[in-house]
């Protein structure tokens, strides 16, 4: 019994370290911690890997941003949680994850508002995007330092081609743990299942979903033309992603390092896109080497999104906001 308690404690110890907040490494060295759920090849850990390489110049070693990918830090929506609270540093966090604190955020992943990739940059690094950010501060105590542009999603479906949105009736679509995905996917007329992302590939084997929409590189790294046949170009949304901070952890920070962290997010944001631009026609391409290509009648699911009915359009601010994206 007194081993069993020894080894409790030593595994407390272990979580305490692995969540701790602004770890001293060394005297007058920090060290943040930053969790995403994506594979070490995706481009999303390599902007991680900038970032950290930026930071640490900017602060001259003095602070250090350790990067934990493929969800070894817990999902999405934990590490959301974890950032409330102040449990955990920094997270790369979609932001289809904040409507669930904050409903205006939703805005910003709406199905086919963005016309371009330097449209979408615009938007995020506009008055548009400071706005939701400051809601999200204001209602969560999660400071976004920057939104990164991600490629266009496509749908993949397990066999059916999706020649127009008639074709996605009835078809469980994985989607993500977010309301704005499901009330999208509902007025597409599909069934939105909610799987985590960790356990999408085994969904989509046992036949608890048949079809799932990502970007071409999240599918090709995360393996998932494995497990589908064809890859549907249906351009239905841009769904950018932050790296998010707890407010905890930022204001911990002296003002020098605070200030070295935003330098290095806007630099960032600017490198992640360069990087979306250059590998989603790659990635089209890695995936057409393995799947049936369908260019869908885009149109037609244009035609079934109806901007009125989702939840976040009930305020003045939000379409105040949404006619600013639109401009």
């Amino acid at each position: 019994m007194k081993k069993r308690f020894i080894s409790l404690g030593i595994c407390a110890l272990m979580v305490f370290f692995l969540f701790s907040v602004a770890v001293e490494a060394a005297p007058g060295k920090l060290v943040l911690r930053l969790g995403h759920q994506l594979p070490a090849k995706h481009s999303i850990h390599l902007s991680c890997e900038k970032f950290a390489e930026l930071v640490k110049s900017k602060t001259d070693g003095n602070v250090e941003v350790k990067i934990f990918p493929s969800a070894s830090l817990g999902s999405e929506r934990e590490n959301a949680e974890a950032l409330k609270t102040g449990t955990l540093d920094m997270a790369v966090i979609a932001v289809e994850f904040y409507p669930a604190y904050v409903e205006e955020s939703s805005l910003l992943v709406l199905p086919y508002i963005y016309n371009s990739y330097e449209h979408a940059y615009n938007v995020l690094q506009g008055d548009v995007g400071k706005a939701i950010s400051s809601l999200i501060e204001e209602k969560t105590s999660i400071k976004v330092l920057t939104y990164l542009v991600q490629p266009f999603r496509q749908m993949y479906t397990v066999d059916k081609e999706l020649h127009t949105a008639d074709d996605l009736k009835g078809i469980k679509m994985r989607v993500p743990e977010s309301p704005i995905y499901v009330d999208t996917f509902r007025q597409l007329g599909s069934v939105p299942t909610p799987v985590p992302f960790g356990e999408v590939y085994t969904a989509l084997e046992t036949g608890v979903v048949q079809g799932v929409e990502n970007a071409p590189e999240t599918i090709y790294t995360a393996s998932l033309h494995e497990v589908t046949k064809v890859m549907n170009i249906t351009n239905h949304l841009e769904g950018p992603t932050t790296i998010s901070i707890s407010r905890k952890a930022f204001e911990k920070l002296p003002e020098e390092f605070k200030k070295a962290l935003l330098e290095a997010a806007d630099e960032v944001a600017e490198f992640q896109l360069n990087a979306t631009v250059s590998k989603d026609q790659y990635y089209r391409d890695k995936c057409a080497e393995k799947l049936k290509v369908v260019n869908s009648d885009v149109a037609s699911f244009k035609a079934k999104i109806d901007y009125t009915l989702f939840s976040c359009m009930k305020s003045e601010k939000a379409k105040e906001l949404f006619k600013k994206i639109s401009e």
